[in-house]
């Protein structure tokens, strides 16, 4: 595994993501994604492409913001391969949501991610993420690999 790439892609996809998010920046967070993006699961169990998952991102983000409620995600790697100009990625995610009024809810899930290079710049091109077995996530996440820790992927 060439751990440069897993860089590349921290750099373009998983760093700016945790960012973009945070700040509920719409139109910067959905620049991480292809235009010809599938968009699967999450907890509506729908398929998407990119525009349809574009209006939902902005209209939650904007939610949170008028709510003055904030979101934050955290990414662990259970698989990470990547060669040439395409990669796949499986984890699992944290997220934390937190209310006006300083309650949080955290919440778990798997994520699978297909990305590809085009212009020198990594984009998710497939996007999938379920809640499944979410009794175990919690610990499971503590157990993955940080997505800094890229040379506990390499061969």
């Amino acid at each position: 595994m060439d751990t440069d790439l897993l860089r590349q892609l921290n750099d373009d996809i998983w760093h700016p993501f945790r960012l973009t998010y945070a700040r509920l920046d719409a139109p910067a967070f959905l620049s991480l994604y292809s235009s010809t993006l599938i968009r699967a699961g999450g907890p509506a169990k729908q398929v998407l492409g990119f525009s349809e998952y574009a209006d939902q991102t902005e209209k939650w983000f904007a939610e949170l913001a008028d709510r003055d409620s904030s979101v934050s995600i955290s990414f662990r790697f259970v698989e990470r391969i990547a060669e040439n100009d395409v990669a796949s990625e499986r984890g699992i995610f944290q997220l934390v949501s937190t209310r006006a009024d300083g309650g949080e809810r955290t919440f778990y899930g798997r994520f699978h991610t297909y990305s590809r290079r085009t212009d020198g710049r990594w984009r998710i091109c497939v996007d999938y993420d379920t809640d499944e077995r979410a009794a175990t996530l919690e610990e499971e996440f503590l157990a993955a690999i940080d997505v800094d820790d890229v040379n506990a992927f390499k061969e």
